[in-house]
């Protein structure tokens, strides 16, 4: 093995870490990932959080993972949520009308303004204009009516995009929603597009019309919790989506939508910038390059597939290692294999450290 003043030569060792089921569980710490992380602050190892959760500002996310943690602080540069690659949107959306949905209360909203999104729908807003628009509302009408909003310009509501920013709380009036927009004859509520089911249109006239664009940022179909299994995320509601579009079109027709969040390409090269602006930011530190970036995940449809097929643009060397304390059951085969497997964070650090012939204080 070379010296560490060899290694410091090729370049520095960066980590990113998943949160959920790799830090926390739920609102509980993970056993020892506070002092790994303030090992890595003490030794001025660089490392970000990349984290398919969401539904709150990229500070506020971290401001809660130091609280759950415990006594530690971190740089608000240092997370992409599923959502942060939606600000590339901007350009094209900021001035126009959104439909923002999941969350609860009026946090997703909010969460779009402080984006740069000026006009942000709820569904709890056409909830307020269209009173029979959700087929079961027993339950959470007295939500909708709290939060909801008046559509008072002159003008019907257009939706130019649809933004799935977290998992939507009440699935059934948000998929019935999407679908009515999906549906719908330029974006417009309470319409029905006639190039539905035309077979002289591309995709036999489905979303030739106008309709808003679908935007989802959280491919995990499941996510670690308290609970002993894992439960539903955004991908399941996504899935869920799908199935209601394959039978309205009579399987006629392709849902078209974008995706980012881990695994795509999209959010590991949005990362990696993230990552290298961090490090390029602290001009005191040596060396200059980032040799290697270990991705520490419990989820290997998303953390290890992502990273294992990444390539870096800033010729890095992406490594995956897949832990224990999260999705991943221990003994299992992972439907994709990582370079290497830790029982927590903690050892997986130490396994990275290792590997590069590093020690630390």
């Amino acid at each position: 093995m070379s010296s560490e003043a060899d290694h410091l030569m090729d370049g520095a060792v960066a980590f990113a870490f998943d949160i959920d089921g790799v830090l926390v569980n739920g609102k509980k710490p993970v056993p020892g990932a506070r002092e790994t992380l303030l090992k890595l602050q003490r030794n001025k190892i660089p490392f970000i959080c990349l984290t398919n959760s969401g539904g709150v500002t990229e500070k506020a996310n971290l401001d809660k993972l130091a609280l759950r943690l415990g006594d530690i602080s971190f740089d608000e540069t240092q997370i992409v949520q599923s959502h942060t690659p939606f600000r590339a949107l901007l350009p094209e959306y900021a001035d126009k009308t959104i439909l923002a949905l999941g969350g609860h209360g009026d946090s997703i909203r909010q969460l779009a303004k402080d984006y740069g999104f000026k006009h942000v729908v709820t569904s709890s807003d056409i909830t307020m204009d269209w009173e029979h628009v959700h087929p079961f509302p027993e339950m959470t009408k007295d939500h909708h009516q709290v939060h909801g909003r008046k559509w008072d310009r002159d003008h019907p509501l257009k939706i130019a995009a649809i933004l799935i920013w977290s998992s939507p709380r009440d699935w059934c009036l948000d998929l019935q929603i999407t679908l009515d927009l999906l549906l719908s004859a330029g974006g417009v509520m309470g319409t029905r597009s006639a190039k539905n089911g035309d077979c002289s249109l591309p995709n036999n006239g489905y979303l030739q019309d106008g309709q808003p664009k679908l935007f989802f940022c959280n491919p995990d179909f499941e996510w670690s919790t308290q609970h002993q299994h894992p439960r539903l995320a955004q991908g399941g509601f996504r899935e869920a989506l799908r199935g209601l579009w394959q039978h309205a079109t009579k399987g006629e027709a392709e849902l078209d939508f974008t995706l980012c969040g881990k695994p795509t390409e999209t959010t590991y090269l949005y990362a990696e910038r993230v990552l290298q602006d961090y490090y390029a930011a602290n001009p005191g530190r040596l060396p200059k390059n980032i040799r290697a970036v270990y991705m520490i995940g419990d989820n290997p449809e998303s953390d290890i597939a992502g990273a294992n097929a990444y390539e870096s643009r800033y010729g890095s060397q992406w490594r995956s290692i897949l832990v224990e304390t999260g999705v991943y059951v221990a003994g299992s085969l992972p439907a994709y294999a990582p370079h290497f497997k830790a029982k927590t964070v903690n050892d997986a650090v130490e396994l990275a450290l290792e590997e590069e012939g590093l020690e630390l204080d």
